[in-house]
Parts: structure tokens; sequence; C-alpha cells
């Protein structure tokens, strides 16, 4: 069992490199010989807490309240942390998945986090509120999309991997992201902070992990045929 610790300063390079790096075309074919990567992902120390204070729709944005930076269960666990490889070029087919939703619900983004495949995303409203959607790779803007009212819905294409921040201009609380992915070799932790990633062809690659507030950290790994690669990955200091 490998154990990685990474230093905070290292994210922010890691970030704006990963955020302008257009991916090259990913090819699909049948792996018959492939590996899995598995493990889990932990956090340790403080975790900081975020004051949301709707000032208007109270009615449907609820009242104020403080949500965690880091969403940590049970020995650790971190729950939607996105862990993934990098730069692959060819392996298992795409499974067949519906186009992804932005939803606003109470003025809040559902999912509050989302791993997609590059391409088109829906941005749908839920309430019965005005909602100016607000999209960022890092400063750069990936797309503006105002939804006036219930059940208008915009489709919009995030051509970029890496995390898009999303915000609401007229919500100024309001929060989510989108981690937009080139290859189907990923996966978004749960509660259990465990992840799996199976059928990669055998070599050496980069495994990925990101998390909202933590940022990115990577290392290399090499997958052999047929057998299991085990990791523990531990954020924080």
């Amino acid at each position: 069992m490998q154990c990685l610790r990474f230093a905070l300063g290292f994210f922010v390079a890691l970030t704006i490199s990963f955020a302008a790096h257009a991916a090259a075309k990913y090819t699909e074919q049948d792996v018959s010989d492939g590996g899995t990567v598995k493990g889990l992902v932990t956090y340790s120390g403080p975790v900081k807490q975020r004051t949301i204070l709707p000032t208007r729709n109270r009615e449907i944005c609820g009242k104020a309240r403080k949500v965690p930076s880091v969403v940590v269960g049970d020995g650790g666990a971190v729950k939607d942390s996105i862990v993934f490889l990098k730069d692959v070029a060819s392996g298992k087919f795409w499974p067949d998945i519906p186009r992804p939703v932005i939803n606003n619900v109470n003025c809040l983004f559902d999912p509050h986090v989302q791993v997609v495949k590059r391409g088109r995303v829906d941005l749908l409203n839920s309430d019965p509120v005005f909602h100016n959607i607000l999209g960022y790779y890092g400063k750069a803007s990936a797309f503006r999309v105002t939804l006036p009212t219930k059940g208008t819905k915009v489709t919009k294409i995030l051509r970029r991997t890496g995390p898009v921040r999303t915000d609401c201009s007229a919500h100024g609380w309001m929060r989510g992201w989108v981690f937009v992915v080139d290859n189907p070799y990923f996966m978004q932790t749960g509660t259990d902070g465990l992840f799996s990633i199976p059928d990669i062809p055998p070599g050496d690659y980069t495994i990925a992990v990101w998390q909202e507030s933590v940022g990115f950290t990577e290392m290399l790994i090499s997958v052999k045929a047929g057998e299991t690669t085990e990791l523990t990955i531990e954020l924080g200091s």
C-alpha cells in the first residue's frame, strides 16, 4: 500500500498547468489484459468552514449556514474528490451515460461536484427565481448563462479538461464544480473515500487527485496485466 502526501504550494502550479492543457483525442479499443488501480482518499488536519448568508429569495434559498471545505467521513475518508489518469492515449470504451446537467435547486448547484466527459453539458433552472450562471477555468471564462425562469435550460460545450467553477451573479454564495475529463479512467469518491479504476492497459501512468479546496496532486504508477495496484492518498498536512 502506497501513501502520498503533498504540499499546498504544489497545487497552485498544477492547477494552472492542468486547466491550460488541451488534451489529445482519446482512442477507444478493447482491453483484454487490463489492470486495476484502487484505494482510498483521506484527509488529515482541520476542516475550514464557509459561511453562506442568503441575502435574497430566502424562501427558496434558505437560512444562514456553514458548509465544510472538505467533506470528511469515518477514518478521514474524503467525499467528492476526483481520481483520474492523465494523458491516456487509448483504452476502454466510454460508458453510455446521459448528457450531464448542472441543475439549480434551492439556490444550490445540484450536484455540488460532478465529473463529466469533455463536450456538451446542460444548465437547468429548477428554481422559481432568476439565476445567472458563470463558469470559470481559473480566471478564464468557460460560459455565461442566464436562466430567468423555472424550467429554463441552456446547453454549453466544455472543451478544456480540468475543474470548472460555477457561480451565480444573482446569488453570490452559490458555488459548484464540474470536473472535465478526456478519458474514461476516473472516479468520484463517495462518503467512504474509496475509488477503483479497472480495465487499464498495462503500462506506466500518472494518477491524479483533485479536491475543490485542496487542489491537485499526482504520482507515477505502474499497471500490470491482470493485477491490482492499491494506493492510499492522504490530503492535508
